[in-house]
């Protein structure tokens, strides 16, 4: 028997870590499959079962966030290959009026209930108000499952995931101009200037360098499965490196090289399995691991969540109703758009 093998928690062997992970990702969905609620329900709430607040088995260490960051960027990075990119073209307006009040209902709630209930500064209820009005496609992979990716809702609401995740990012960027020593033109201006230099050089390399890679480098040992994992997370650093959120890199990224993976290849396949297996459940753990039930025995923590939630669902409603009704969306496609845009960020916007 290894002396050396410690099961104490929280776990620290990391065969024993990985194991469990595992066991999690095979078990959680067959078993929340049985009661007819959707894996990635299963598999959040035993993040949240494993994690530091209730049987303390694995910690949200470093690991942890490094491969619940990792599944994130995959997350919108796959996002960005699936949208049908003529459909998206032809919906980008319809994308950023719905993104724009998608994000505006439940972050104006949000900063009302801030400053006239809870008594909070108007900086802390406008970063209530981006938390509560962005969304992140946490839902992605049951659309994804069901083959609607393609489907107009959901297109929109993926391209309005950039608008909202966009407005968030703006409104910290306001805060942070207007607080410390970043105050003042010469933060803006070196911020809009870092921004656009690197929207403008993904743009022009990406494409380029896309098709120069699968054109001229002969294939071997899933070189261009790489190849795209390499250029996924290279663009999120420099969309951080620019000030901008890692995840909208990762989409970008996506979107600048969809016309280059075919959605029936074998590439799209092997993306698809690798995140659906690994990177995406690995995500969706770690956000499970971010509940602290003991905080949930606070009556006013309970009453100041119940009331954001209760803001995110009306606001989601809101904006999911108007625009359903604007484009005639049936009531089904109507709770799809709602769905897709429930899910809050729970990474920090930088």
């Amino acid at each position: 028997m290894n002396d050396n093998l410690s099961f104490s928690l929280p776990f620290s062997d990391p065969v024993m870590i990985f194991a469990l992970v595992m066991l999690i990702i095979l078990l959680a969905p067959l078993i929340f499959s049985k009661l007819r609620i959707p894996g990635i329900v299963g598999i959040i709430l035993a993040g949240t079962l494993v994690g530091p607040s209730v049987l303390g088995l694995l910690e949200r260490d470093s690991t942890i966030e490094l491969l619940g960051t990792v599944g994130l960027l995959y997350l919108m990075f796959m996002a960005g290959l699936s949208i049908d990119l003529n459909r998206f073209e032809k919906l980008r307006n319809r994308s950023i009026g719905f993104g724009s009040i998608s994000y505006f209902f439940p972050a104006a709630g949000a900063y009302l209930l801030g400053i006239y209930f809870l008594e909070y500064s108007v900086s802390t209820s406008l970063l209530l108000g981006a938390i509560v009005g962005s969304h992140t496609l946490l839902a992605y992979p049951i659309v994804e499952r069901l083959g609607i990716t393609k489907n107009t809702p959901v297109t929109m609401s993926m391209g309005g995931t950039l608008v909202t995740d966009t407005l968030s990012l703006g409104v910290l960027a306001v805060i942070a101009g207007t607080a410390g020593d970043a105050q003042g033109p010469g933060y803006w201006f070196g911020f809009g200037t870092s921004v656009s230099i690197f929207v403008v050089s993904a743009v022009l390399i990406l494409p380029r360098l896309g098709r120069w890679f699968f054109r001229n480098i002969k294939y071997q040992n899933n070189t261009d499965f790489v190849f795209m994992v390499a250029v996924l997370f290279t663009t999120a650093f420099f969309a951080e490196l620019a000030g901008l959120a890692s995840i909208i890199g990762a989409f970008l990224a996506g979107i600048l090289l969809n016309r280059l993976v075919p959605s029936s290849g074998t590439l799209m396949s092997r993306i698809q399995f690798v995140g659906n297996a690994m990177f995406i459940p690995f995500f969706l753990i770690s956000v499970g691991m971010l509940v602290d039930v003991e905080v949930l025995t606070s009556f006013d923590v309970w009453e100041k969540a119940i009331a954001f939630t209760l803001l995110v669902f009306i606001g989601k409603a809101i904006a999911a109703a108007i625009i359903s009704g604007i484009f005639k969306y049936s009531a089904a496609e109507g709770l799809v758009v709602f769905g897709l845009t429930l899910p809050s960020r729970q990474q920090p916007l930088r």
